[in-house]
C-alpha cells in the first residue's frame, strides 16, 4: 500500500483542501505514513499570501525533496499558482497544480506516475479563465464534533494588497443541493458544527441563491443539533436579512469575523477597501444592537504602504470602538502583481512590527473583556488534551477557546459555568455544575 504525506500552509481554505486531499488519497487505497515512516507520495499545500509564506512554502518544498530523494512531490495551491513559470520549473516538483484541477489530485499523480517521463508535469492555468466551483466533499472529520464545508472560492475584490484574485481566480460558488447533501452527510457521521468556508463565503452566490438563502436551506434541511458558523463575512455583506435570521435561530451561532484591515479612511482608500470607518463602525453598532449577545472578531494590516504614526493611532482608536473579541494581526507584505506592489512609500518592517505587537497587545485586552460577558457560556467539545489527561478542550458558541476538567468522557455541547479565564482561555474545573446537552 502507497503512503502519503500533507504538508499545509496558510489559511482554513487550505487545510480544508488538504482534508479533502486525504480523504481522496484513502479512498483510493493510499495510507497516510507515520511520523517516523517515509512517505512516498509528498504533497505541499502551498500559500502567498504574505512573503513569509511564500518563503515557508520555497523551504518546505526544497527541505522535504532532500529529505525524501525518492518520494513523489506534488506542490499544489497558491503559490503554485502565481510563480512566474521560471520559478516553478526550478521547484523540481513531480507535480505542480495550481488553483484548478485539485479534485484530480490522485488521478493526476497516478497517470503522472504510469507515464515515466523524467519532466514536471505542469498544471497550473491562467486563474482568469476558472469559471465553475470545483466539488471537493468531505463527508467526515475524523475526531472532531466541528466540520468544514467549503462553499465558495475565488475574489472578485482587488484590494490593493492582495495576491488571492491572481492565486483563486474569480468568484465561484458551489451548487446549493450539493453544500446541503454535504451538510447532511457531515450531520449523519455525527458532527453538531459546520464552518461556512470560502475565499469570500459572504459573496456566495448560485444562481438566485445567496448566502442567506443557502442558510436557510441547511437550517431547513439538516437535524435541529447542527449549528452554523461563518468563517469570514465582509461588513458590506453582512445584509439585514443574516441579521435577522442569526436573531431568531440560534443554530446560526453568535460570532461573526469581519475584516476591518485599518482603521482609518486614508489607509482605507488606498487599500481599496469598500466602505469607511464611520461606516463600518455604523454597522457594527448595528449588529450589535440586534444581536446583543454576539462577538465579532478581525483582521488588521500593520505597516501598510504611506501608514503614517496617525493613521495608524487613529486604527487603533477605531479598534477600540468597535470593542473587537480578538484580532488577526498581519505586518503588510509586498506582493508581486498588486496595486501596492507599484506605490511609493513603504512603511519600514521594523515600524510594521512594533505596530504588529501593539495590536497582538490589544487584542489580549480586548479577548479578556469579551470573554468577561459570558461567564456562563455552552461549549462545543473538540477532543480531549493529550499532554494533559482529563482535561478537555473546545471552543464555547461565540468562538472562545475553553478547556474543562471531567473525570469522565466528555462529547457534543455543555452548558458551563466559568471558573476563571486564563491566558485567553476559559477554564472550568467543577464538572458537577456543568450540563451535557
Amino acid at each position: 500500500m502507497k503512503t502519503f504525506t500533507i504538508e499545509t500552509l496558510g489559511c482554513k481554505v487550505n487545510e480544508y483542501e488538504s482534508a479533502f486531499y486525504t480523504s481522496l488519497l484513502e479512498e483510493h487505497g493510499y495510507r497516510q505514513a507515520k511520523s517516523d515512516e517515509k512517505a512516498d507520495v509528498i504533497i505541499i499545500n502551498t500559500c502567498t499570501v504574505t512573503n513569509t509564506a511564500a518563503a515557508k512554502s520555497r523551504r518546505k518544498i526544497s527541505r522535504l525533496k532532500r529529505e525524501n530523494p525518492h518520494a513523489f512531490v506534488v506542490v499544489v495551491g497558491c503559490y503554485a499558482q502565481v510563480v512566474e513559470q521560471e520559478e516553478r520549473d526550478s521547484l523540481q516538483a513531480d507535480l505542480l497544480i495550481g488553483a484548478s484541477h485539485k479534485n484530480e489530485l490522485v488521478d493526476l499523480i497516478e497517470k503522472a506516475q504510469n507515464t515515466h517521463e523524467p519532466h514536471q508535469k505542469d498544471f497550473v492555468e491562467n486563474s482568469r479563465d476558472l469559471t465553475e466551483f470545483e466539488s471537493m466533499p468531505i463527508g467526515v472529520f475524523e475526531g472532531q464534533h466541528r466540520a468544514f464545508l467549503k462553499i465558495q472560492d475565488g475574489c472578485n475584490q482587488f484590494c490593493t494588497y492582495c495576491q488571492i484574485p491572481l492565486a483563486r481566480g474569480f468568484e465561484r460558488s458551489q451548487i446549493p443541493s450539493e453544500v446541503v447533501s454535504s451538510a447532511q452527510k457531515l450531520a449523519q457521521n455525527g458532527h453538531l458544527e459546520i464552518v461556512l468556508t470560502g475565499i469570500h463565503t459572504g459573496r456566495y452566490h448560485f444562481r438566485e441563491t445567496d448566502l442567506c438563502d443557502l442558510l436557510e436551506l441547511l437550517l431547513e434541511q439538516t437535524p435541529e443539533q447542527v449549528c452554523y458558523r461563518l468563517s469570514s463575512i465582509e461588513i458590506t455583506e453582512v445584509n439585514d436579512r443574516i441579521l435577522d435570521l442569526m436573531a431568531k435561530n440560534p443554530r446560526i451561532l453568535p460570532h461573526l469575523h469581519i475584516p476591518l484591515q485599518a482603521g482609518d479612511n486614508r489607509t482605507l482608500k488606498r487599500m481599496n477597501r469598500p466602505y469607511t470607518v464611520e461606516e463600518f463602525i455604523a454597522r457594527i453598532e448595528e449588529i450589535r444592537a440586534k444581536i446583543p449577545n454576539i462577538s465579532i472578531s478581525t483582521d488588521v494590516i500593520c505597516g501598510f504602504v504611506q501608514e503614517s504614526d496617525d493613521e495608524f493611532e487613529t486604527t487603533k482608536k477605531t479598534i477600540e470602538a468597535c470593542q473587537f473579541s480578538f484580532l488577526h494581526v498581519f505586518p503588510y507584505s509586498r506582493r508581486k502583481g498588486t496595486a501596492a506592489d507599484r506605490m511609493t512609500g513603504f512603511v519600514d518592517g521594523n515600524i510594521a512590527k512594533e505596530r504588529t505587537d501593539q495590536l497582538l497587545e490589544l487584542s489580549k485586552t480586548l479577548r479578556q473583556r469579551d470573554m468577561e460577558r459570558f461567564m456562563h457560556t455552552q461549549v462545543l467539545i473538540e477532543r480531549e488534551d493529550v499532554h494533559h489527561p482529563n482535561w478537555y478542550l473546545g471552543y464555547t458558541s461565540q468562538y472562545h477557546p475553553a478547556t474543562i476538567y471531567s473525570e469522565v468522557p466528555l462529547k457534543g455541547r455543555l452548558n458551563v459555568k466559568i471558573d476563571k479565564i486564563e491566558n485567553g482561555r476559559y477554564v472550568v474545573s467543577h464538572e458537577a455544575e456543568n450540563e451535557t446537552i
